[in-house]
């Protein structure tokens, strides 16, 4: 137990005068003569142990009638569960309301949204006018970092809006002991409806001792959801005319079978594709929607479906670009030597869609990062920065070629091989006679489309006198085997990107690789594939930025605007590896398509969209959320309120401050009081 004013307790010191008063008086008998006492003796006995004991019980009732006013003065109660450094009255106030799209559910009376923000409300007036106190919603806004007399508070509280972010509990409760960084007591009232998704508990994070936690949750009625989870492209790189596949994966909460539900898909507000679905219960769906990529240039899109009541999540938007042509860069040591002209004279049999440029050193970062598909032919001593670059470039998405000449491979060139993730030790075995390949893997998704079946069993291999040996990485993928059971050429993944090596030397001499047939459909088949159909689309709370491959031009100003053009900011830039990062920290906090400005120029388009993390619906009860609080230790700091209703403040107090006992006190005073009088005037004795 403990006291609101202890102070008060000194004057139980004033009980001492009662009992100097009951000490000091001495009441005189008065002499009455009488003819013969010897038969009041017994009664003169029992009339005086009679007042003694009436006067002593007296004494005790005016003792425990002044002793109870002192200690109701003085405020007893017994604290709550909660951590006692925080159960007293709390200097910081932060009222925390969950404005994510899932409290958009019908309560009892309303909205959530809108039961939360009136028992926010509630619990503001019921506190003193010279706290402090600080809102917290998901925006993370800036101006919610101060803290707010009561009336602005009010008035914050009114003015919350859904927000398409999601935030989880433990980054909620971070930003409340932020704002206690005087190391003063604090409470945090969070009104949420307790998503599985947002307030499951983990290992290794528990509240601050300083802060008080009550939930006061809002429960919704049980609605059943279909959302887009997820889109993307399988084709390769999109350019003009080809067929695009684009896949959409689609989820839900389902516990019927449904068939034939549209789907629809919009490119710069046209629409585009027309396609349906089916769902099972427990399973989610993929299906595809076909188009022809426009001309070329840079597009917003947006795949949508029909469901209601809730519709936060049935739009999925991405921004993608459309090439003319795959742009090839060749590396060789001479570019007239007979070996780059023989790439050359691939690349431009596929014209207009492949345009290829032979160098004999690397480019610029800028320039590197404007190709898809880099050829690396016969450069036998890579320098370190050399090495970097086509490692860098293959991360970052691109695709590179090695071929090696059939020169002694240096460590140099080994250490390229090893940067994308080929193996180490490489070295040349040699023949005197070409030997053919040993097999081609031709089940290979690589291979698709490229041979007629019934050519397969009777083709014709390359033939080489030479063969790279070496020890592979584990996550080389064979395509096709060498004479000696070594890869002929191999295949890795290495960040974003794919690497190809060549395990022959393509020089006529030593083999008949480029006047082969099978030479020409493998390079282009590594052109055509150098880097996939990319689909731009981050979630809001997830991603606080977005990369594209290309360099930011020196000078250059930088702006992020929605398809409108009402609404922009300015993000910070970077430049790393080929790539330009922009960040803007919590400033873009809406979904839809969004530009990336350079100067006065579009130069890449993304979409942002709402978090999927409430989109299943699934809540904890208040006992199961207990459970929670319970198995992760937060049951010392947080208390969950089962109330909204007009007593919600008085309820919340008295957890809060603890059981306070005045009144039991005053009750005890009163019975004093009471016996005192009772014994006064029924309690007759004769003196």
């Amino acid at each position: 137990m403990q006291c609101g004013n202890p102070e008060i307790l000194w004057w139980l010191l004033a009980l001492i005068i009662p009992i100097l008063v009951h000490l000091l008086h001495f009441r005189r008998y008065r002499t009455v003569e009488f003819s013969n006492v010897s038969f009041l003796t017994d009664v003169e006995k029992e009339t005086k142990s009679q007042q003694r004991l009436k006067n002593l019980l007296i004494l005790l009732l005016r003792l425990i009638a002044i002793a109870s006013v002192v200690i109701a003065f003085a405020d007893p109660f017994i604290p709550s569960d909660l951590n006692s450094e925080t159960s007293a009255s709390s200097g910081i106030v932060n009222i925390y309301v969950d404005n994510s799209y899932s409290m958009q559910g019908e309560g009892e009376a309303g909205s959530l949204l809108d039961e939360a923000k009136i028992s926010a409300i509630t619990i503001v007036e019921g506190h003193s006018e010279t706290e402090r106190f600080r809102i917290i919603t998901n925006d993370f806004n800036g101006k919610d970092s101060r803290f707010l007399t009561q009336e602005e508070c009010l008035d914050r509280i009114s003015s919350i809006t859904p927000a398409a972010i999601t935030r989880d509990l433990n980054s909620i409760v971070r930003r409340a002991s932020l704002s206690n960084n005087d190391a003063t007591t604090s409470s945090l009232y969070l009104f949420s409806d307790l998503q599985k998704s947002t307030h499951r508990l983990s290992e290794g994070f528990t509240p601050d001792t300083l802060l008080s936690l009550y939930f006061i949750p809002g429960i919704a009625n049980d609605r059943p959801n279909i959302w887009i989870d997820s889109a993307w492209f399988n084709s390769p790189i999109a350019t003009v005319g080809k067929q695009a596949d684009l896949n959409i994966r689609i989820n839900h909460n389902s516990i019927t079978e449904v068939s034939g539900l549209p789907l629809m898909l919009e490119i710069e507000g046209e629409r585009k594709a027309v396609g349906t679905y089916n769902l099972k219960p427990g399973l989610k769906t993929d299906t595809v929607l076909k188009f022809s990529f426009p001309e070329a240039g840079i597009y917003h899109a947006k795949v949508s479906l029909e469901d209601n009541p809730i519709k936060f999540d049935n739009d999925y938007r991405f921004g993608f670009e459309v090439v003319k042509d795959i742009r090839v860069l060749q590396i060789c040591k001479d570019k007239n030597s007979k070996e780059a002209r023989s790439i050359e004279n691939v690349c431009r049999s596929s014209a207009p869609s492949l345009s290829i440029v032979t160098y004999t050193n690397l480019p610029s970062t800028e320039e590197l990062s404007s190709y898809d598909f880099i050829i690396s032919n016969g450069i036998t001593n890579p320098s370190s920065g050399y090495t970097s670059s086509i490692s860098t470039f293959v991360k970052n998405g691109g695709t590179a070629l090695i071929i090696q000449d059939t020169a002694f491979i240096s460590t140099r060139a080994n250490n390229l091989l090893q940067s994308l993730n080929f193996g180490t030790e490489f070295s040349w075995i040699k023949t005197n006679e070409p030997s053919s390949f040993k097999s081609l893997k031709t089940e290979n998704p690589f291979y698709e489309g490229i041979f007629a079946s019934s050519t397969k069993s009777r083709m014709d291999l390359p033939k080489s006198k030479y063969a790279l040996a070496g020890n592979y990485s584990l996550d080389v993928e064979d395509l096709a085997k060498n004479y000696n059971g070594s890869n002929a050429i191999s295949k890795t993944r290495l960040g974003e990107g794919t690497a190809y090596l060549f395990g022959l030397p393509i020089e006529k001499e030593t083999g008949n690789i480029t006047n082969h047939a099978l030479f020409v459909p493998l390079v282009l088949r590594m052109a055509e594939s150098a880097r996939n159909a990319s689909l731009k689309a981050i979630t809001l709370g997830e991603s606080q930025g977005i990369e594209f491959r290309r360099v930011s031009t020196q000078g250059a100003s930088y702006r992020i605007t929605d398809s409108s053009g009402e609404h922009s900011l300015i993000p910070n830039v970077r430049n790393s590896g080929g790539m330009i990062k922009f960040g803007w920290d919590n400033e873009l906090d809406s979904e839809g398509n969004y530009n990336v400005v350079e100067n006065k120029d579009t130069i890449a388009v993304f979409g942002v969209n709402a978090s999927r993390l409430e989109s299943s619906q699934e809540t904890f009860d208040i006992h199961e959320f207990k459970k929670e609080l319970d198995k992760y230790g937060w049951d010392k700091a947080a208390k969950v309120v089962e109330s909204r209703g007009d007593n919600l403040s008085e309820l919340v107090s008295k957890i809060e401050s603890g059981n306070h006992l005045w009144w039991y006190l005053v009750l005890t005073v009163i019975v004093a009081l009471a016996g005192e009088t009772i014994l006064q005037k029924r309690w007759k004795t004769t003196s």
